[in-house]
């Protein structure tokens, strides 16, 4: 991952990273929206791969340390949001990000101008009615034929995870295409 700096490798051998050039073309518009950035290797991945085009945008939503009932509150303790920082000004067409450090849930209730997005990827707060909320509000400004990426989906030692993304594919049955099954998920919007 280049010279940006970081603690975890997650991203590193993420499904998403590998898979997603099949279903995003990098010379059209993109218009990403990211729930959840860590140190921002994801954010990075799509700022130096997808968002050439003159009209494409990256939208980081990452509240790190500034609420206090964050589940990642015991991996934020050393440098994540200043190694995002860093990251960020380092990285391919910086200028075309925008960062938002705040709650998802903050985020979409400002969400004024009803911004939609053709690519949403989620990796935010891990509790089942957090992934719930950023699931719904994701697919209602996700754009027709955008792709809802997620991950952890095979994660969570207690199968809550997997069962909040499942309740959500029942709820929506027949308004998406399945595109992508495995520790993470991925759908296409139809309608």
């Amino acid at each position: 991952m280049g010279d940006y700096k970081y603690t975890k490798t997650w991203f590193t051998h993420c499904e998403l990273k590998y898979n997603l050039i099949n279903f995003l073309d990098k010379s059209k518009e993109n218009r990403i929206l990211e729930i959840g950035c860590y140190e921002g290797l994801s954010s990075v991945f799509f700022a130096d791969n997808f968002i050439d085009n003159p009209k494409s945008s990256l939208t980081c939503v990452d509240p790190f340390l500034h609420i206090d009932n964050n589940d990642h509150r015991s991996l934020l303790q050393n440098d994540e949001e200043l190694n995002f920082d860093y990251n960020i000004s380092k990285c391919k067409n910086t200028a075309r990000i925008t960062i938002h450090k705040t709650t998802s849930d903050v985020f979409f209730e400002n969400n004024e101008d009803g911004d939609t997005y053709n690519l949403i990827y989620i990796d935010g707060c891990h509790e089942p009615d957090y992934i719930q909320r950023d699931m719904e509000n994701s697919f209602r400004f996700l754009d027709k034929d955008g792709i809802m990426w997620m991950d952890d989906y095979g994660g969570g030692n207690d199968g809550s995870i997997e069962k909040t993304m499942d309740d959500f594919l029942v709820k929506y049955e027949g308004q998406y295409e399945l595109i992508h099954t495995g520790y993470q998920l991925a759908i296409k919007k139809l309608q």
